[in-house]
């Protein structure tokens, strides 16, 4: 079933271009994005992705029409980050080469070196998400040199909080602690500055998230003690995201299970476990899916007792669930 018919009422009419591009234009398919973005962290990839297909053909016939210098730059931008989107849809869908498909197309297209950064940052989140930290961490450095020295507060503090994530899973736990240390201070920086759409979602909830998940991967890796560095962060950012940020709220609590699990808090593990997947029944994301599954392997490990039992019982059902829709 097409994805496209529930979700259509929350675009605009659709831009009909004619003639040369003038700067309207430009602003329409910035709006899209900006409306899709919306879109994919309230509903998951999977649930917008034939939409972000739908305003990708259109974008991409705007590349050869007439316009001004102005214009065509603008436009060129625009286009680069609908593809960056569409990069992060299809990862969130669990299209991984379609993914890098479309990150290669934003990075070909992207003369804004902010916007090569945040393509950066997402194809190294990619690469996390695939156990390849390594890889990860070579794309955080190539966004950071994007940047250069005049690259926005922001756009630093995002990738430093993920190159600390890629530090702390290969258990680095001075250069982990150090990246993070600097995301902090970057966006207290960036606090007085205007950012780009593609930047705007790292808001001080997430860098909150950042760091509590920066800890709870230091807790595997290195020394079981940062679980109780974890917890703290993670509740408060939990607790701070709003309704428009489903998806970043699930992926907050399970890490937050991950960590009570680590400190030993077991029942309180079971307890955000369940708060993840009540959140669960309007995203469809097989990132979320991924981590549930990394989340009952842990859980399955207290099959003695019986909330974790409870617990793992609901993980299978919402993933068989997911698995056949």
């Amino acid at each position: 079933m097409s994805t496209l018919e529930p979700l259509s009422s929350s675009m605009p009419e659709a831009h009909t271009v004619t003639g040369r591009l003038g700067a309207a234009d430009v602003d329409a398919l910035e709006n899209t994005t900006r409306i899709l973005r919306a879109l994919d962290q309230k509903h998951g990839g999977a649930r917008c992705l034939d939409i972000v297909i739908s305003a990708l053909s259109a974008a991409d016939a705007l590349l050869d029409s007439p316009a001004g210098a102005a214009v065509a730059v603008r436009t060129r931008t625009a286009v680069a980050d609908l593809h960056n989107l569409a990069g992060w849809v299809y990862f969130d869908a669990g299209s991984h080469h379609d993914a890098l498909r479309e990150l290669g197309r934003a990075l070909e297209l992207a003369d804004n070196g902010e916007l090569a950064a945040n393509v950066r940052y997402r194809l190294g989140r990619v690469f996390l998400h695939h156990n390849g930290p390594g890889r990860a961490s070579e794309e955080f450095r190539l966004g950071a040199m994007a940047l250069t020295t005049r690259g926005s507060a922001l756009s630093k503090a995002i990738l430093c909080a993920n190159q600390a994530w890629a530090q702390a899973m290969m258990g680095i736990k001075d250069e982990a602690l150090v990246q993070i240390s600097r995301a902090a201070e970057q966006f207290e920086k960036a606090r007085r500055t205007a950012v780009p759409g593609w930047a705007s979602f790292f808001t001080a909830t997430d860098l909150l998230s950042m760091t509590g998940v920066v800890y709870t991967e230091l807790a595997q890796t290195s020394d079981r003690r940062f679980a109780s560095l974890a917890v703290p962060a993670l509740s408060a950012a939990a607790a701070d995201y709003g309704p428009g940020m489903p998806r970043s709220k699930v992926f907050c609590l399970i890490a937050l299970a991950t960590a009570l699990l680590t400190a030993g808090r077991t029942g309180a593990a079971m307890t955000a476990g369940h708060e993840a997947l009540e959140l669960c029944p309007e995203l469809e994301s097989v990132r979320v899916l991924d981590r549930f599954v990394a989340l009952g392997r842990l859980v399955g490990r207290f099959d003695d007792r019986a909330d974790a039992r409870h617990l793992l019982e609901r993980i299978n059902t919402f993933r068989h669930a997911a698995r056949t829709t």
